[in-house]
């Protein structure tokens, strides 16, 4: 599902250029998981974007789903970014004008998919069904708590049954007693929906709970 080769990234510094990652290699099978820890400022979350088509490598291959991306143009990496990819953000970013249905149907009204308004919202109901929703589904953001929120934003991201789903520090808003809890969420995502993910995370029991921990030092991965 993923590969990566000598994957380099580097910013410009006022005197020399800052190199983020440095020859990074990484290869993540179908429908597996991994997590990503490091310390801020190691550059998951710069190798998360890269994955996500939301960043470009300065040199170096990356491949997802038999895609390599640095052979896409913008409006070609947004369509394969809306099509493969899921992604559950620190913040969750939901509208709060919007209903957790309507948050979670949002990805589907970009990218000219052809399917009918009523099978869109079926599957959105289902998935917030799977992950014990369905009594919010009128509920807009702010009537929800912290974990459900959490919820909503993987309901989100699995709408348009992407291949890849990409977490950043997911359980980062949130309180530490509910660690357990999102891990055992995410060991469903895998499960259930047999999507790949790779999380960037601090926390130790979301970390364990995926198939792979890798380290991010120095600008390469060091399986633990």
């Amino acid at each position: 599902m993923i590969e990566i080769s000598e994957l380099v990234k580097t910013y410009p510094g006022p005197a020399e250029d800052i190199s983020v990652l440095d020859g990074l290699d990484l290869s993540v099978g179908k429908a597996e998981s991994i997590a990503i820890v490091g310390p801020s400022g190691c550059g998951k979350t710069t190798l998360l974007n890269i994955l996500g088509t939301l960043d470009v490598p300065t040199s170096g291959s990356v491949s997802i789903a038999g895609k390599e991306l640095s052979q896409l143009d913008a409006e070609e990496r947004s369509k394969f970014r809306n099509r493969s990819l899921g992604f559950v953000f620190q913040q969750h970013f939901l509208l709060p004008q919007c209903t957790v249905e309507e948050n979670v149907i949002m990805p589907r009204l970009a990218g000219g998919w052809e399917e009918s308004e009523s099978d869109t919202r079926e599957r959105a109901i289902s998935l917030l069904r799977d992950l014990g929703l369905e009594e919010r589904v009128a509920h807009r953001p702010y009537q929800l708590s912290g974990g459900e929120r959490l919820r909503v934003a993987v309901a989100r991201a699995l709408i348009n049954q992407p291949a890849l789903v990409l977490a950043d520090e997911p359980t980062g808003s949130l309180d530490p007693s509910m660690g357990e809890q999102v891990a055992d969420l995410f060991a469903q995502l895998n499960d259930q929906h047999g999507v790949t993910l790779v999380t960037v995370t601090h926390n130790a029991a979301l970390a364990e709970r995926m198939g792979v921990v890798y380290a991010l030092e120095k600008g390469k991965l060091q399986r633990r």
